[in-house]
């Protein structure tokens, strides 16, 4: 079918057909893009059609209408917990994390009375440290430091974040409640070290919970303003997209199954954590990288898509200070995925869900798997075919086919792949326009100015960026095929 003619080596011969090799360029391109951009199209952009303007949730209301829905809806105060999970190490973070709840309780009663908050730490160090900020604070709700013991193991070994995590379930049904009205009831709610909130936004969150009374696990959008020009731009240019990505993430929360979920402001009723748990073992004998994602959809195969929901509060956190750490953050998603991709055929709930469902999970995962390392192949065709327009003269060096760098050819590829690629081009760009200025708005001090010069600057760094964010999908899917996963918990320099 596909032959190399050597003695025109330029020439490729389909279907008994000579073809250049330039073509083929440009039709791989596009073929590559097309593929790599339908989750865009088919996917986030009908996402953020449908729900920019419930990203937010439009209501944070004050205390007295807070009392007004408790009333009309029988309702008690919901008890939140909330759980700072960190490795060590990482406490003037932490810090700013526990700052950040503070400033919501501080001169409120009616919020202090019902917010709870544990940090659960692999350093005994730290419980000092954080026990003296509590009292440097004057938090008067209750705080405490959890250490996870070295020699602590899960009933199935699991290891690094999800072990930490089971460690605090275990530990919560170990000691008498504080609560023990039925009526009342209680979330944890999950932030990473780096995690801080506002005030209003967690009144939306409260807001969408007394809400939606039979919703039990919401998620929420996640921005990065901390410390944003400390980042590389690369780095702040691949977190530009995450913010956009979350009106998918408030489409698979309203329309379940969850296909990724957020390891942060994730807000769990306390009575489904205990009975999922985080203990979900190895796969192959390697850490588990993705306990959120397996979380989500153990939920859903345990309770069904009844009990999700998008509570519209936002929490910001970091990007990524350099390159690697991006990288490696990618290698770490892409690869939890494929993980659990595997994991679930070792699962019995799975099994019993019907065909359709059980299609349906996998199919959408691997296709966000697929499109995310594929991009790297559509990205290096787009620079190729630029650099042959733009730069013949090194083409020919290489005893490039005259005729594949003449004018005419060169302008009408040129012109071809733009067209080919200008809608998803668009599409990527606007996604990287919407996550930026979301990323942006929280940023203290910055002048509108300062705006429009960074966004500029992600713009123009995302061609060369792009590469980078796909190879690292690829790289993982790659490794995880032939049977050598990359492994760690490597995560963001805070």
């Amino acid at each position: 079918m596909f032959s190399f003619k050597w003695k025109h080596r330029y020439l490729v011969k389909v279907f008994g057909m000579q073809i250049p090799l330039g073509v083929i360029i440009w039709m791989m391109s596009g073929f590559f893009f097309f593929l790599s951009s339908s989750y865009y199209i088919l996917e986030m952009i009908p996402s953020y059609i449908r729900h920019r303007k419930n990203y937010l949730n439009p209501i944070s209301p004050s205390n007295e209408e807070i009392f007004t829905l408790l009333s009309q809806s029988g309702q008690l105060f919901p008890l939140i917990k909330f759980q700072i999970t960190t490795r060590g190490d990482e406490r003037d973070v932490v810090k700013r994390g526990i700052n950040s709840i503070y400033q919501i309780t501080k001169d409120n009663p009616l919020f202090t009375s019902n917010i709870e908050l544990l940090i659960v730490t692999d350093n005994p160090e730290e419980v000092g440290i954080f026990t003296d900020y509590f009292k440097s604070l004057n938090i008067i709700f209750p705080s405490e430091v959890l250490v996870v013991p070295p020699d602590y193991n899960t009933p199935n070994m699991t290891l690094y974040k999800a072990r930490s995590l089971q460690y605090a379930v275990e530990y919560r049904k170990s000691i008498n409640p504080i609560r023990s009205n039925e009526k009342i009831r209680s979330f944890i709610f999950y932030f990473d070290a780096e995690s801080t909130i506002e005030e209003e936004d967690f009144r939306r969150i409260i807001h969408t919970t007394i809400s939606f009374p039979d919703k039990k696990i919401f998620e929420g959008p996640i921005v990065y303003p901390h410390k944003y020009f400390e980042s590389n731009v690369f780095s702040r240019q691949m977190e530009a997209s995450r913010p956009f990505n979350c009106h998918h993430c408030a489409q698979v929360m309203k329309n379940p199954p969850p296909t990724h979920l957020h390891g942060s402001n994730l807000l769990v009723e306390e009575e489904i954590v205990n009975e999922v748990g985080w203990d979900f073992g190895r796969v192959d004998n390697k850490p588990i990288l993705a306990e959120d994602l397996i979380f989500g959809l153990n939920a859903y195969m345990k309770y069904g898509g009844g009990v999700f929901g998008w509570h519209g509060g936002r929490i910001s956190e970091q990007p990524p200070f350099t390159i690697r750490s991006s990288f490696n953050a990618r290698i770490r998603w892409v690869t939890g995925a494929w993980q659990a991709l595997k994991l679930l055929n070792d699962v019995p709930d799975f099994q019993k869900l019907s065909r359709r469902q059980q299609l349906s999970i996998k199919l959408r995962i691997r296709l966000r798997i697929m499109t995310h390392s594929l991009s790297f192949f559509a990205a290096s065709f787009v620079i190729l075919s630029l650099a042959i327009f733009l730069f013949p003269s090194v083409f020919m060096a290489f005893h490039f086919n005259p005729q594949l760098l003449s004018p005419n050819f060169r302008t009408a590829q040129f012109v071809l792949t733009r067209l080919i690629f200008l809608p998803g081009t668009i599409f990527w760009l606007f996604g990287v326009f919407i996550g930026s200025l979301k990323n942006l708005e929280l940023i203290e001090g910055i002048t509108r100015r300062e705006k429009i010069v960074e966004i500029i600057k992600l713009l123009i760094v995302t061609p060369l960026a792009g590469p980078i964010e796909s190879f690292s999908a690829l790289y993982a899917s790659i490794r995880w095929i032939i049977g050598k996963p990359y492994n760690s918990w490597a995560v963001t320099s805070k």
